[in-house]
């Protein structure tokens, strides 16, 4: 009987914290997103964690974050997405990079290495152009 119980509260306890480390995510996938905010559509940090109070009298949930910013959630998606593909884009530019310095290296040492450095340099420049597009992204959307 006593180890069924200690199950239990294990049970509980794992509820409990997987809750509290949902939570920590959605609130640093937030803050980054606040921070990085690219395209400038989201309240700085210091506000959307500011102090709320509800208004009683109403029936609407003003502290709610969709509430207070619409569109929030959606801008939150939409600024996390794009600082994980620059993160990525910029991933992938630096193993190109790596990939381009060993390659040039060895560019007349084999009839089939100037084949390799004639691709890893047209695949860095893809590279690069892919991330200047990244780059300039965020100022296309301000202009629109």
């Amino acid at each position: 009987m006593s180890g069924s119980s200690s199950n239990d509260e294990l049970g509980c306890g794992g509820c409990i914290v997987a809750i509290l480390l949902i939570g920590a995510v959605i609130g640093a996938v937030i803050s980054v997103a606040a921070l990085i905010d690219p395209f400038s559509w989201m309240p700085p940090v210091g506000e959307i964690w500011a102090e709320c109070e509800d208004d009683y009298a109403t029936s609407a949930d003003e502290c709610d974050l969709a509430e207070r910013y619409p569109g929030f959630w959606g801008h939150v998606a939409v600024n996390f997405a794009y600082a994980v593909a620059s993160a990525v884009a910029l991933g992938w530019l630096a193993r190109g990079a790596l990939e381009l310095r060993a390659a040039r290296a060895e560019r007349f040492s084999t009839g089939g290495a100037i084949e390799r450095y004639r691709a890893a340099r047209e695949s860095f420049g893809l590279t690069c152009c892919g991330c200047g597009a990244m780059a300039v992204l965020p100022t296309i959307v301000g202009v629109l």
